[in-house]
């Protein structure tokens, strides 16, 4: 079965996340299948980190705003093409629907699908055990099975050079780049102790660099005068990130897609749990030895103290 496959079509529109652990589920598919061709469906604000991956050919622009007519554009567009197999990654209504519209002899969907998406499918995965659902890549990952390959899932996604370099500093031989990300898309999610835990990891020895990131503009209440504090925030994008990723000797940040990537791409990690369950929704692969999570189970981020993230970022410098 799988040596007939030569052009597959993946419909995953949203969010960073969830497209981070379709592109493992690429990854692995184009490790075991090294001549298919591979394309995808997004959303334009996301396009451009799944246009850097490696093992993307062309990209099929889901413009959300666009209303009806946008979307039949788009469907007239995936229509142009022919493939072997469709894979429905995200199992919501227009998804289905364009799972649907898609020549292909093969349309493969979530179980789980919501919105009818299913009336699009001609195959669906296993269903969920019941119980507590698995981690969201062992979702995606059934579908490997579908076109007859192992469950075998990447160590790392692989990127190409961005167009426009991150402008980072050199730091001095020997020190430590450390990577924030002080936001997340819900507020409930977010820890409010970053500028706190600058200022403390500008005072060790062997922190060279503290870098900010992310979307939106951050700022610190009270000014820091330091030349190692890099201030990122709102001036990169998202094709950018896997290069400053790769740069950082130790990420941290909360449930968000920063935080998904750093872990496809196999960085040293604290991250940081309130409402969300790690156990669905943690760094993916989960390497001990690389990840620090902590997790407060009640939802309260406030109570996550400064001493345990500084503690956990130390121990991930040593690596």
């Amino acid at each position: 079965m799988k040596t007939t496959l030569q052009h597959i079509l993946i419909i995953k529109p949203s969010s960073m996340g969830d497209i981070i652990h379709g592109l493992l589920i690429a990854e692995a598919i184009k490790a075991q299948l090294p001549d298919v061709a591979i394309d995808w469906v997004v959303r334009r604000e996301f396009a451009p980190l799944v246009e850097a991956a490696s093992v993307i050919g062309h990209t099929y622009i889901f413009e959300r705003s666009a209303g009806v007519g946008g979307f039949l554009r788009l469907m007239r567009e995936v229509r142009t093409r022919r493939y072997d197999v469709v894979l429905d990654l995200q199992g919501l209504a227009r998804s289905g629907i364009l799972t649907r519209a898609a020549h292909a002899p093969r349309k493969l969907g979530r179980s789980d699908a919501r919105e009818c998406a299913w009336l699009g499918y001609s195959e669906s995965t296993p269903k969920l055990p019941a119980g507590q659902p698995p981690h969201a890549v062992k979702i995606l990952s059934a579908f490997l099975p579908l076109l007859g390959l192992e469950e075998r899932l990447p160590h790392s996604l692989r990127f190409n050079e961005p167009d426009t370099r991150v402008p980072l500093p050199e730091i001095a031989a020997g020190s430590r780049r450390v990577v924030l990300f002080p936001e997340s898309r819900r507020a409930e999610k977010n820890w409010m102790g970053y500028e706190r835990l600058t200022r403390w990891l500008l005072e060790q020895s062997n922190v060279g660099q503290v870098v900010w990131c992310g979307h939106v503009l951050f700022e610190a209440v009270e000014p820091i005068e330091d030349t190692r504090l890099v201030n990122l925030t709102g001036q990169t994008g998202i094709a950018q990130l896997p290069e400053l990723l790769n740069a950082a000797d130790c990420v941290v940040s909360n449930d968000s897609g920063p935080m998904h990537l750093a872990a496809a791409l196999g960085r040293p990690l604290v991250t940081l749990f309130g409402p969300t369950a790690p156990e669905r929704f943690g760094p993916y692969p989960p390497v001990e030895s690389r990840q620090r999570v902590i997790r407060r189970a009640d939802g309260d981020m406030s109570s996550i103290t400064l001493e345990e993230v500084g503690e956990s970022v130390l121990s991930m410098l040593e690596i």
